[in-house]
């Protein structure tokens, strides 16, 4: 199903970049051509198969170089068509394949580096997605080792500050285990007074909200002091240069919304065969 998805988006993609048509494209003479997707960088390969069909639909041949999720850098797609064809799919193409490849390849940097203090800790991702795209974001994050998160509302309970300012954290989480015994519920907290009430509640998930290491470290010491230990996620203000003096405790999720919201893309190229000057 992700990759019908894919598809969708790829193909509404399309129809905004051509509008009437590709009037520079349309300049050339419509030949076969050879081309090739080189990924100029290394990086984690995501998307390669939702690229693959989206050529397959225009009657491209595409032949895999590169496999999916695989460490690589250069040719990772071959492509033989309609030259216009190619051209006029190109960018809308590699647009996808930059960030979903981007998305992965901060996430498995990510899990790497940690994986030097706290080998059980999990990255995950937050619901901080770009509008349309994040079934396929949490893909990557899926494909490169991470934790997706929520992937909808509707997935879990996660009560946060506004959530708590207008109810107050221990009716907020009495209300959230009437309403469902399904749903795990997790509590966002902001100090140690919300930390022990959540714990008092007995939430299945505490997430502390912009601790510093230190506050994660007197955190942890009343979390022990209950008989009682939830899931403990840390996020907010943790990033690529920190992100060890937070793994080095004992927690079970570390949760980034730059994995998907600002995120470096992989930088991709199309290259064409060269024809031999006449």
């Amino acid at each position: 199903m992700i990759k019908l998805y894919a598809l969708k988006v790829l193909n509404e993609a399309l129809k905004q970049d051509i509008g009437f048509m590709d009037i520079t494209t349309e300049l050339l003479d419509d030949n076969e051509i050879k081309a090739y997707i080189v990924a100029k960088e290394p990086c984690i390969l995501c998307g390669i198969n939702f690229i693959k069909e989206f050529f397959e639909q225009y009657n491209v041949k595409c032949k895999v170089i590169k496999p999916e999720g695989s460490f690589c850098e250069g040719k990772v797609l071959e492509l033989y068509g309609s030259s216009k064809t190619i051209l006029t799919l190109e960018r809308t193409a590699l647009n996808l394949l930059m960030h979903l490849s981007g998305v992965a390849t901060k996430t498995y940097k990510l899990i790497k580096k940690v994986r030097e203090v706290n080998k059980k800790v999990r990255i995950a991702g937050t619901r901080k997605t770009l509008p349309l795209l994040s079934p396929l974001q949490k893909y990557a994050i899926l494909l490169a080792g991470g934790d997706p998160h929520r992937f909808r509302l509707d997935d879990s309970i996660l009560i946060k500050d506004n959530h708590i300012d207008i109810l107050g954290l221990r009716e907020a989480i009495r209300r959230a285990k009437r309403f469902s015994f399904t749903k795990k519920i997790e509590a966002e907290v902001r100090n140690f007074e919300e930390l022990k009430t959540a714990l008092e509640e007995k939430v299945d998930i505490v997430m502390l909200d912009n601790f510093s290491p230190e506050e994660i470290g007197e955190a942890l010491k009343i979390v022990k002091s209950y008989s009682y230990r939830p899931i403990i996620e840390v996020s907010g203000g943790i990033n690529e240069d920190n992100i060890l003096e937070y793994a080095k405790y004992d927690i079970d999720v570390i949760s980034l919304g730059s994995l998907t919201h600002s995120v470096k893309a992989i930088d991709f190229s199309l290259y064409i065969e060269p024809l031999t000057d006449k």
